[in-house]
C-alpha cells in the first residue's frame, strides 16, 4: 500500500533536503516535507530526473511527468507538473521532474518506477492517474502500463519517437536520438490493460492526430480540442477548463457532454478567434475568416455592454458563448442551472409517494445488512437493488433470500479485472426496470444511514420540507468506533454514537455527500455521490441538506459538500469503521467499492472520530426493531444472518493469529480515542 503509513518507511525529511536560509523563498513542497510539516514523502534527485512524492490522506494518487518546457528550470521554487492541483485537491502526488529532454528514455528511471510498483507503492489507492503534456503525455501513457488498471490524462501525446515506428515524426530531434530499444518504447502497444485513457488534442494538428490514430482500445476517451494546436493544456487553462477537466478524470468520469460544455469557453478567447481565422486563411477562405472576426468582436462588445448595464453588477453576460460560424445563436440553448424548488409541501408529499430505491454494492457485509435494510424500510425506502461480488460470509445468500421474500433484488456484480465494482454496478443499474420505475433513487452503502431531521424522520417529511426538488444532497457525518474494540451483534446505530462535531470537517473525506434524486425527464443516471442530469432539458431544482440550492458547478462536477452546505433537514451518518475487530475484517476484505484497496492506519485515522456524541438516530430505533424483527421471522433469513455473524467472529480470530495483525489492532485502538476513555482504555 502507499498511504501515509507506507510513506513513513521511504520518506526523506525536509531537513535532509535543505538547510535553507530563512531569507530565501521556501518552495511549497519543502514546507510540506520539512520537520513539523504535515506531509510525508520523499525527494530523490537523480542525474536526469528527480522524483518527488507527497502522501496525503487520499484514496487517489496523481503521477505526473514534466514537459519539455520545464527541463531547463533550475529555480529553487520549481515544482512537479500538477503540484498545486494535487495539493488543492488533497491528492497524493508522485511528480517526475525532467532535467533533460530525453523523453524519459532512462533505464534507471524505468527500473525505479518498476521497483516502486513491485514494492506495493501504487497499491491501496482507489485510482492511480498518470498525467502529462506532450513529452510528459508520452511518459504518462508508457509508465502507466506498469500499473494495470491505472487511468491516464494525456494532453497532446506522442506515442513514441522511435524513427522506425514513426518515420513521419519530424519534431523533437533530441528525442528521436534517444535509446528506443529500452522497455516502454511504444505507448501504442501498452494501453490494453489500462483503465480510462483520456486523450486531449487538436485534430487539425496533423502530427498529433497521427499519434492518436496509432492508439486503439475500448478504454480510449478522445476529446478533440479544435484550434488549440499543440498547446492544448495552455488553451484549456486560459478558458478555466483544465482544472475541472482534471477533477473529472480523477474523481469520477469525464463525459463528452461535460467536456464540450466546458470547451465552449473558447468562444470568448481571442486566441480562439486567431486560430479559427488562421485556419480559414490557410484553407483559402478569407471571406469566412473576416466574417468570423467581425461576429466575434461584435459579440464581445455586446457582452461588455451587458456587463456594465444596471442590475448586472456581476457581469453574468460574460458567461454567454460567442457565436461560432457553425453555431447560430438561435440554436445555442442556455445551459441548465440549479434553481430553488417551488415550496408546495402538499404537492411534494404527494409526488413522493411510490417507489423509493437504493442501489448498493456489498462484499462481506452479512452481519450488518439486515439492520441497514430494516432502517431504510422504516424511513420509507421501498426497494433495494443489491450488487454483490466475491462474498465469503453469505452476503450474497442473504441478498438472494431477500429477493425471494420480495424485499430486494439481487444481482451478481460483474466487472473486469482492475475495474471499479461500484462503477460497474451503477452502469448495469441503468438497464434495470426497477431503476426506470422508481420515483426516487439514491446510491448508498451499507454503512450509511440517512438521518432525516424533520417531522418523524421519514422520507415523506423530507420531501414535504424541501418542496418540488429534483435532488437532495446530504453530507456525511463521520462516526467512530466509540471506544469499542470487540465485535458484537448489536445495532450499529445504537452502539456507535461518537462522531465528528456537527460543523467539524477534519479532512476532505468528512465533506463527502450522497444525493437523493427524483426520476424526472431531467434525470439521466445515478453516480456514486451526485446524479447526472440531461443538460438540455431545463433547470434543476437541487438542494442541500438544509433545503438551500446547490451551486451550479455541481451539474458538472463535485462529490463533496461545499463550505456553505447546510444540514438542518438531513445528514448522512457514516459508520465507516465500526469496532476495531470489525475493521480488521474490513481491511482484510478490501473496500466493497474498490477491490484491492488496503484500508490501513491512514484510512482509520481519517474516518474514526469520537469527539462528540450524537444519539439523534436513537429515535428511529423502535421502528427499526419492528422491521428487523419482521425480517427475522423468516427462518432461512435468520439462519443466514446468524451464519454471517459466526463467520465474522471466526475471521477476526483467524486474522489475530496472523503475524502483524495483533500489532495493527493495538495501534489503531489508540488512534482518535473517545475523549473520556482516553485515559482508561477501551
Amino acid at each position: 500500500m502507499c498511504t501515509a503509513e507506507h510513506a513513513q518507511g521511504i520518506r526523506m525529511t525536509a531537513g535532509q533536503i535543505s538547510d535553507s536560509d530563512d531569507s530565501q523563498p521556501v518552495p511549497r513542497w519543502l514546507d510540506e516535507l520539512r520537520p513539523g510539516g504535515e506531509g510525508l514523502g520523499f525527494l530523490e534527485k537523480r542525474l536526469r530526473h528527480s522524483l518527488m512524492f507527497i502522501a496525503r490522506p487520499s484514496t487517489r494518487l496523481l503521477v505526473s511527468f514534466d514537459n519539455l518546457s520545464n527541463v531547463n528550470d533550475a529555480d529553487v521554487m520549481r515544482e512537479p507538473w500538477g503540484f498545486r492541483f494535487a495539493k488543492d485537491n488533497g491528492l497524493s502526488h508522485l511528480g517526475v521532474m525532467a532535467h533533460v529532454g530525453d523523453w524519459y528514455r532512462d533505464a534507471g528511471l524505468i527500473d525505479r518506477v518498476t521497483r516502486l510498483r513491485d514494492e506495493g507503492f501504487f497499491d491501496g489507492y482507489d485510482r492511480v492517474v498518470f498525467a502529462g503534456v506532450s513529452m510528459g503525455a508520452y511518459a504518462a501513457l508508457a509508465f502507466a502500463s506498469l500499473v494495470p488498471g491505472a487511468h491516464v490524462i494525456a494532453i497532446n501525446p506522442q506515442t513514441t519517437l522511435d524513427p522506425e515506428r514513426v518515420p513521419w515524426e519530424t519534431r523533437y530531434a533530441t528525442g528521436r536520438r534517444q535509446d528506443w530499444t529500452l522497455p516502454l518504447a511504444d505507448a501504442a502497444a501498452l494501453t490494453r490493460d489500462l483503465g480510462r485513457v483520456n486523450l486531449f488534442y487538436d485534430p487539425y494538428h496533423t502530427l498529433d492526430q497521427r499519434h492518436v490514430d496509432r492508439l486503439q482500445g475500448d478504454n480510449l476517451r478522445i476529446f478533440r480540442c479544435r484550434y488549440s494546436s499543440h498547446k492544448t493544456a495552455v488553451f484549456l487553462r486560459k478558458i478555466d477548463a483544465l482544472k475541472p477537466v482534471m477533477e473529472h478524470c480523477i474523481f469520477d468520469e469525464l463525459t463528452p457532454a461535460t467536456f464540450y460544455r466546458l470547451y465552449r469557453g473558447r468562444r470568448a478567447l481571442p486566441w480562439f478567434r486567431g486560430a479559427v481565422t488562421d485556419y480559414f486563411q490557410r484553407t483559402h477562405r478569407p471571406e469566412i475568416a473576416e466574417r468570423f472576426t467581425q461576429v466575434f468582436r461584435a459579440r464581445l462588445r455586446e457582452q461588455a455592454d451587458a456587463s456594465d448595464a444596471p442590475g448586472n453588477a456581476h457581469g453574468d453576460a460574460l458567461a454567454a458563448p460567442v457565436v461560432a460560424v457553425d453555431t447560430p445563436a438561435a440554436e445555442t440553448p442556455r445551459p441548465a442551472r440549479i434553481v430553488a424548488p417551488r415550496l408546495d409541501p402538499g404537492a411534494a408529499r404527494d409526488a413522493g409517494h411510490g417507489k423509493r430505491l437504493i442501489v448498493t454494492t456489498m462484499k462481506n457485509e452479512g452481519p450488518f445488512m439486515l439492520e441497514w435494510v430494516a432502517f431504510n424500510r422504516a424511513i420509507g425506502f421501498t426497494d433495494f437493488l443489491i450488487y454483490t461480488n466475491d462474498c465469503a460470509d453469505g452476503t450474497d445468500a442473504i441478498a438472494e433470500r431477500l429477493t425471494e421474500m420480495g424485499v430486494a433484488q439481487h444481482r451478481g456484480n460483474i466487472f473486469r479485472k482492475g475495474g471499479r465494482p461500484q462503477g460497474a454496478a451503477l452502469k448495469a443499474a441503468r438497464k434495470e426496470s426497477l431503476c426506470h420505475e422508481a420515483d426516487w433513487l439514491i446510491c448508498a452503502d451499507c454503512d450509511e444511514f440517512l438521518n432525516i431531521r424533520v417531522g418523524d424522520g421519514h422520507l415523506d417529511d423530507l420531501f414535504a420540507a424541501v418542496g418540488q426538488a429534483d435532488a437532495i444532497s446530504v453530507c456525511w457525518k463521520l462516526f467512530g468506533n466509540a471506544g469499542h474494540v470487540r465485535y458484537t451483534d448489536d445495532l450499529i446505530t445504537e452502539r456507535f454514537a461518537q462522531c465528528c462535531g456537527e460543523h467539524e470537517f477534519p479532512n476532505y473525506r468528512a465533506r463527502g455527500m450522497k444525493t437523493l434524486v427524483r426520476n424526472t425527464d431531467r434525470f439521466s443516471h445515478l453516480r456514486i455521490h451526485r446524479p447526472a442530469f440531461h443538460p438540455d432539458r431545463g433547470d434543476v431544482a437541487w438542494v442541500d441538506g438544509g433545503g438551500r440550492p446547490m451551486p451550479d458547478l455541481y451539474l458538472e462536477r463535485g462529490w463533496n459538500a461545499h463550505t456553505g452546505f447546510t444540514h438542518d433537514l438531513a445528514r448522512m451518518h457514516h459508520y465507516a469503521v465500526r469496532s476495531v475487530d470489525s475493521f480488521l475484517v474490513k481491511r482484510d476484505r478490501g473496500r466493497s467499492n474498490h477491490v484491492g484497496d488496503d484500508q490501513g492506519i491512514a484510512y482509520w485515522t481519517n474516518m474514526n472520530f469520537n469527539a462528540t456524541r450524537d444519539t439523534s438516530l436513537h429515535a428511529r430505533l423502535p421502528a427499526l426493531r419492528r422491521e428487523l424483527e419482521a425480517l427475522l421471522q423468516d427462518p432461512e433469513l435468520a439462519r443466514l444472518h446468524g451464519a454471517a455473524c459466526d463467520w465474522h467472529r471466526s475471521r477476526i480470530k483467524t486474522l489475530l493469529a496472523c503475524d502483524g495483525w495483533p500489532a495493527f489492532r493495538d495501534e489503531i485502538a489508540r488512534i482518535n480515542p473517545v475523549p473520556d476513555l482516553a485515559t482508561r482504555g477501551a
